[in-house]
């Protein structure tokens, strides 16, 4: 088929396209869906009871505070590497990372000063906590995937890595602000390795659909 053939073939076959809100825009969309998943999972539950007293402790607030970090720089990164030629710059990809990886150091740096647990470090492992994490994680999670395969990630794999830490960010907030267990091996075992693992299997599911649906 001669070029300007294919030019025609295309032209006629060529369907109306509305074009997708900037990166900006379907990301605070998103924003807005979780946090409504995680307020509806917190009313349902009901928070821990000394929740105003753990807001003024500092660790506490450093751990929720690299959640949220996390969740909102893992969702814009997100959208934007959905888009391509959207990306200014490879750093961004690093942030929600970094964010996360300051999560999990916030808690081993307590645990560390804490000494070594009186337990075995499996016993730290609660299924409520689990349960909260992964809910939050897939729900907010399959409705971020839905709405980046409207778009054409060209990383996929980078762009599910980013997206699965902001989803997982989203139950790991609604797991601090419920549970009432503020020890460290709790949080390391029962939340941070609870998250990493959700965060990992996202990370698969993610992939392989963004890549699938960018062949197609």
């Amino acid at each position: 088929m001669r070029t300007d053939e294919l030019i025609v073939q295309l032209a006629r076959s060529a369907k109306p396209v509305k074009p997708l809100p900037s990166p900006g825009v379907r990301a605070m969309r998103w924003f807005a869906g979780a946090l409504l998943v995680m307020i509806v999972s917190i009313v349902m539950i009901g928070p821990r009871a000394d929740l105003a007293s753990a807001l003024s402790q500092p660790v506490f607030m450093g751990s929720l505070a690299a959640l949220l970090l996390t969740l909102a720089s893992g969702g814009t990164v997100a959208f934007v590497l959905s888009v391509p030629g959207a990306e200014r710059s490879p750093v961004q990809r690093a942030l929600p990372i970094l964010t996360a990886a300051a999560w999990a150091a916030i808690w081993l740096v307590v645990f560390s000063a804490a000494g070594a647990p009186a337990g075995r470090p499996t016993a730290a492992v609660h299924s409520a906590c689990a349960i909260e994490i992964a809910a939050c994680a897939v729900i907010t999670g399959w409705l971020l995937l839905a709405m980046l395969a409207r778009a054409a990630s060209l990383r996929p794999l980078w762009t599910a890595a980013v997206a699965s830490l902001a989803s997982v960010a989203t139950g790991a907030t609604v797991a601090q602000i419920l549970c009432p267990l503020d020890d460290p091996t709790h949080q390391l075992v029962g939340h941070v390795v609870i998250a990493l693992v959700v965060a990992g299997a996202g990370l698969l599911v993610g992939g392989h659909a963004l890549n699938t649906w960018r062949r197609r």
